[in-house]
């Protein structure tokens, strides 16, 4: 068992000193996007493409879509919901508002008289 994770330790080990620094990747992604088109001349190459399909299957083809717009329906139901959640509170508040207006103030029973002795509990 330990001679088969010395030799997988080993085999990483090798594999790591082949592996490129940071500075070389950078310039590689650097050279690799040098090559890459721009987006006009992507464009223009998507445009001689179509071109020169047949007409049949060119006409099939969507060159502009409208893009859909993500979540509209859960916009929908998060307005509506929004909305009722006011409604409701405005109600809310308008019916508390009401009700302490309509009860009277709070008035504590009256105390026992002094002169009566406390009863005793059966």
């Amino acid at each position: 068992m330990g001679k088969r994770k010395k030799g997988m330790r080993d085999q990483v080990e090798d594999l790591a000193g082949h592996l490129p620094d940071k500075k070389e990747l950078l310039d590689l992604r650097g050279e690799v996007m040098d090559r890459l088109p721009d987006k006009a001349e992507i464009l223009a190459l998507r445009d001689q493409l179509i071109d020169r399909l047949p007409d049949d299957v060119s006409d099939r083809l969507p060159v502009e879509t409208k893009k859909k717009k993500r979540f509209a329906g859960v916009r929908k139901v998060a307005m509506v919901g929004l909305l009722a959640a006011a409604v409701g509170g405005v109600v809310a508040f308008l019916k508390a508002k009401a009700d302490d207006a309509q009860v009277p103030p709070y008035t504590p029973p009256p105390a026992p008289s002094p002169s009566e002795p406390p009863q005793p509990m059966a």
